[in-house]
């Protein structure tokens, strides 16, 4: 029996085409994103896979680049799958390395012909051993083709219930008359010599957005056109756009909130946004810069200094997407090593035991110029070898992305991982300290200056990792330790690894959904749901000090008791269960308890002074 990894990200479509290639004497394997495509190709060795094109974690180019460079996997056929049934897209994946390509909605027929020319292509001495013993054993029965009438139609990703589908009312331009769908994961960021990379114009002036987008196209690059805020979330949702000129000024959804809604789900570095705007708007211009824009030209827009923006900003996307490649080439090729505790570490003292896992001090055991660690040890009772194979893919995901992050004295940078089963070890650097969980609880009771005060430091480092496009997901007081080192700051010893595997786990596993719904309101709703933003962060902070708050004594004095209830709404506002109801940001939330704090300071010095002596 043909074993065949099918690596596809919606859901509809890997039941769908996973059964009708079972029927058909097929073992299907299943990965849910690139990172797990690569590691469970290198661990199952199929017989062919077949590869989407447009996959979250890491995108079917790169996955697809990565495995033909591989020793062991180089000699798998892979078959792409795209909803993008474009000009040269045929070439483009054929140029990463795929050996066939087919569009969707897929045609079962020509599919099934499809696998079975490369299956019977590739010599027995360049497939993997286990596929080549597998193939000796078959029977000479090939599996049957599918009736000529069938055609198997593959969903397009969902949209939002209330909104129709954007094929059902788009043909040339698209609009948008209700919502937008939801953005799914960021695009295939192609780190192969493309063929022609597409610009995506906004404006709502047909003129200006028609003569740009023709000046553009002589310039040798490919240009879609979107009259509104909404047409072009649609089209960035369906295309895959390399580069964004968005106006700020139009009607309906403008600019600042495209791009606000843009930056929710792709990072600088994915998706490049030059904002157009007129000279006189210098607000709008540092507005849209503190929320993400990339760059911004003003109109009439003079087209070589466009050009040159351009080009500049495609480099840095382009050199970006190639990094990230090669790090997670680089994790999945270290593999982890057992006897974590037998040969490297002794351990010395748990500070810290949480929901998902503890937190420990241990002896490190090769390194005594070092000789202690804090190691974060998290088991996760998988059951079977599936979902043990996709927890160890978003862990070697996540463990790639945290090498990512530029270092900052208050995060304790990840020195190495381990894995030894079902239990996953991350090491970090000694450092001396209390977490701040214990330091809470040493407190008699929390007044609103000191939850503000707390708060305030907690949402200050998780906003460092916002800027570098990070999301913790669940930032609770075991996350942070406070340094004996008297004047130092509160340190991050733990990133939410595992909450956010978890919330990853839910989509697909019922019973990792239960653990987080089992959590109650320590987590945040959207969590259990497989969703998690940055205003998911707020969540956590502003739980802990309103439960906190609320345990305490306002007091008899009115105006200190007002601050406390002023206190209280602010902390609330940040774990409303819709997330929609929270701070638009994490930088909005900090700013008001920053204020508050400043004003609570202020009338309390106030009180003192006013005390007779």
């Amino acid at each position: 029996m043909p074993k065949i990894l099918l690596v596809e990200d919606n859901e509809l479509n890997r039941d769908m085409l996973g059964r009708r290639l079972k029927r058909r004497g097929y073992d299907v394997v299943i990965a849910i994103d690139g990172g797990e495509g690569v590691t469970k190709a290198i661990s199952e060795q199929p017989d062919l896979i077949l590869m989407d094109m447009s996959l979250p974690v890491m995108n079917g180019w790169e996955a697809t680049k990565i495995l033909k460079s591989g020793s062991q996997t180089a000699s798998i056929p892979i078959i792409a799958l795209t909803a993008h049934a474009m000009v040269g897209d045929r070439e483009e994946a054929l140029a990463a390395g795929c050996d066939d390509y087919d569009t969707k909605p897929v045609d079962l027929k020509r599919l099934l012909q499809k696998i079975e020319a490369l299956l019977q292509a590739v010599p027995e001495q360049s497939r993997p051993l286990e596929a080549v013993a597998k193939a000796t054993a078959r029977t000479t029965v090939e599996p049957p083709a599918a009736p000529p009438a069938e055609q198997l139609v593959i969903a397009a990703p969902q949209p939002t219930p209330s909104v129709p589908h954007p094929a059902a009312e788009r043909e040339v331009m698209p609009r948008v008359v209700s919502p937008p769908a939801p953005l799914p994961s960021p695009p295939p960021t192609h780190t192969l010599a493309p063929t022609t990379l597409k610009l995506l114009v906004v404006d709502d002036v047909e003129a200006n957005r028609d003569m740009l987008g023709r000046r553009l196209q002589r310039k040798g690059y490919d240009v879609a056109l979107a009259d509104s805020g909404e047409a072009a979330l649609e089209l960035i949702a369906t295309t895959d756009i390399a580069l964004v000129l968005l106006d700020i000024m139009m009607p309906g959804m403008g600019g600042i909130e495209t791009l606000k809604r843009i930056r929710q789900t792709y990072s600088q570095e994915q998706l490049p946004v030059i904002m157009a705007t007129a000279k006189d708007a210098s607000e709008d211009v540092v507005e849209a810069l503190e929320l993400g824009a990339n760059d911004y030209i003003t109109k009439p827009i003079d087209l070589p200094v466009a050009l040159a923006r351009i080009q500049s900003h495609l480099k840095t996307r382009e050199a970006s997407a190639m990094a990230r490649q090669q790090l997670l080439a680089s994790t999945i090729a270290a593999a982890p090593k057992p006897s974590f505790w037998d040969k490297h570490f002794r351990l010395v003292e748990v500070i810290s035991q949480h929901a998902f896992g503890q937190i420990a001090i241990a002896q490190d055991l090769q390194d005594p110029e070092k000789p202690q660690r804090i190691i974060h040890t998290y088991r996760l009772d998988t059951n079977s070898p599936e979902i043990l194979n996709a927890v160890e893919a978003l862990f070697l995901t996540e463990m790639a992305t945290l090498k990512q992050l530029p270092p900052h004295p208050q995060c304790l940078p990840v020195l190495s991982f381990l894995q030894d089963g079902e239990v996953f070890h991350v090491v970090h650097d000694y450092l001396k300290g209390t977490v701040l969980s214990k330091e809470l609880e040493a407190q008699a009771s929390i007044n609103p200056r000191m939850a503000c005060k707390f708060a305030d430091e907690l949402l200050t480092i998780v906003e460092v990792l916002h800027q570098a496009d990070f999301v913790h997901t669940h930032p609770h007081p075991d996350c942070f330790l406070q340094p004996s080192e008297k004047g130092k700051k509160l340190v991050l010893i733990d990133y939410g690894v595992i909450p956010r595997i978890l919330s990853k786990l839910s989509l697909q596993y019922p019973q990792y959904k239960q653990l987080l719904l089992e959590q109650g309101d320590s987590v945040a709703p959207e969590m259990s749901f497989g969703t998690f933003k940055p205003e998911t962060d707020q969540y956590v902070i502003g739980k802990l000090f309103m439960q906190a708050l609320q345990q305490s004594d306002p007091g008899a004095n009115p105006q200190l008791a007002e601050l406390h209830e002023a206190t209280l709404q602010i902390f609330a506002k940040m774990c409303q269960f819709n997330i929609q109801e929270r701070y638009p940001t994490l930088y909005d939330a900090n700013r008001a308890v920053r204020n508050h704090w400043h004003q609570l300071w202020k009338v309390e010095l106030s009180h003192k002074l006013e005390q007779p002596r």
